[in-house]
């Protein structure tokens, strides 16, 4: 495989990893936000089962996802720009690093929804609340990688 043409597979896995993540991350918040539903006696088999099926589901194609723009950082598509590859690895290194610190370590914590008192759990509703700024940064990482593609596929009438 040339170099010319191996840009291009890459982008095309590229687009297919950055987009499937996008469609996760919505998936997992509309989830999490049926947590309330499940009931006390069962969420923490729900939870482990949730957890342990996302590591064949989700973390294998975010890792291609990561590793994809970090390979793009050195064979560039043509007509982009590399700061916008870094802006791309930018997100993604922020989504992650808020996933080991943030939201993985709150999920971890979070053994029951509801308070005794029927309220839902403060933190339940904390990490509902900031999981949005993931979807929104993975969502951003998904239409910048699209960009990429547009601007490198869609010919140009010059």
């Amino acid at each position: 495989m040339n170099k010319n043409s191996f840009w291009k597979w890459l982008l095309l896995v590229n687009l297919a990893t950055s987009f499937y993540c996008v469609g996760a991350v919505w998936l997992a918040q509309l989830d999490w936000m049926l947590w309330q539903y499940v009931g006390q006696a069962d969420f923490i088999l729900y939870h482990n089962a949730w957890w342990h099926g996302i590591w064949w589901s989700i973390f294998p194609l975010a890792g291609l996802s990561f590793l994809g723009i970090c390979f793009q950082l050195k064979w560039r598509p043509p007509y982009v720009r590399v700061w916008v590859l870094w802006l791309a690895l930018l997100l993604q290194v922020i989504v992650y690093a808020g996933t080991v610190f943030w939201w993985g370590q709150g999920q971890s914590k979070l053994n029951i929804i509801h308070l005794a008192d029927g309220a839902l759990n403060p933190l339940y509703v904390q990490l509902i609340s900031t999981n949005w700024l993931r979807v929104a940064l993975l969502t951003l990482s998904g239409l910048l990688e699209g960009w990429i593609g547009i601007k490198c596929f869609v010919k140009k009438d010059t």
